[in-house]
C-alpha cells in the first residue's frame, strides 16, 4: 500500500507538467528566467512542453540552452521552433549565425533565418535585414535594400523612424521612392500567401 499510495503521488505531482499546452510568450520567458536559477520545475515544464510540440516552449528552452552556454543544443530548439513557424526562433538561429555562437559565423545563414523570421513575422528580423543590407553582412551592401527593410520594420515599431529619416536624406528622394514601393510589394506578395 505505501508504494503505490508514494507513485500516486509522483504522477499527481508530475500531471500539471504533462498538461502544458499552448505557452505564452511571457510565460515561457518566466520559466526559462526560473529554471536558470536552477528551478527544475520550471525546467520540467518547459522540457515536457516542447516534448509535446509547444513551438513558444522549444524556443525558450533553446534561449535556456544558449544561457547556460550549451548553444549546440538551442540551436536544436530553435530549428524545431522555427519549423513550426516561430518566428523568434528563426530570428535567435540569426543571431546564432550572425555572432558565431556555437556554429561557424556565417552571415549569410544569418540573413536566411532572419528573412524567414520576417516572413513569419519578426520585427527585428526586419530591422536585422535592414542592417545587413546596410553593413554588408551576408549580402550585397544596398541602402535601397536596407531602406526597404527598415520602412518595414518601422511598421510596426517606432525606433525605426529615426533610421529611416537618415537613410532617406543619405539615398535621395528618388530612391526613397523606389525603396518604398519595393516594401509595399514585398507586404502585398506577403499578404497573398
Amino acid at each position: 500500500m505505501k508504494k503505490s499510495l508514494k507513485w500516486g503521488w509522483v504522477f499527481v505531482a508530475f500531471l500539471p507538467v504533462m498538461a502544458w499546452a499552448d505557452m505564452n510568450p511571457m510565460e515561457g520567458h518566466r520559466l526559462a528566467v526560473l529554471a536558470l536559477d536552477n528551478n527544475a520545475k520550471a525546467y520540467l515544464q518547459l522540457d515536457v512542453a516542447a516534448h509535446a510540440g509547444d513551438p513558444v516552449a522549444m524556443n525558450w528552452l533553446g534561449a535556456y540552452w544558449e544561457s547556460a552556454g550549451y548553444p549546440l543544443r538551442a540551436r536544436r530548439d530553435y530549428r524545431r521552433a522555427a519549423s513550426l513557424g516561430n518566428p523568434t526562433a528563426a530570428l535567435n538561429l540569426g543571431y546564432l549565425y550572425s555572432f558565431g555562437h556555437g556554429v561557424r559565423k556565417n552571415p549569410k545563414q544569418a540573413v536566411v533565418w532572419y528573412r524567414r523570421a520576417a516572413k513569419l513575422g519578426s520585427t527585428h528580423a526586419l530591422a536585422e535585414l535592414g542592417n545587413a543590407y546596410y553593413l554588408g553582412l551576408g549580402v550585397r551592401r544596398s541602402r535601397i535594400q536596407s531602406y526597404r527593410w527598415y520602412w518595414l520594420a518601422a511598421r510596426h515599431a517606432h525606433q525605426w523612424q529615426t533610421v529611416l529619416h537618415a537613410l532617406s536624406t543619405e539615398i535621395g528622394p528618388a530612391k526613397t521612392a523606389r525603396a518604398t514601393q519595393a516594401a509595399k510589394s514585398w507586404l502585398n506578395h506577403e499578404a497573398l500567401q
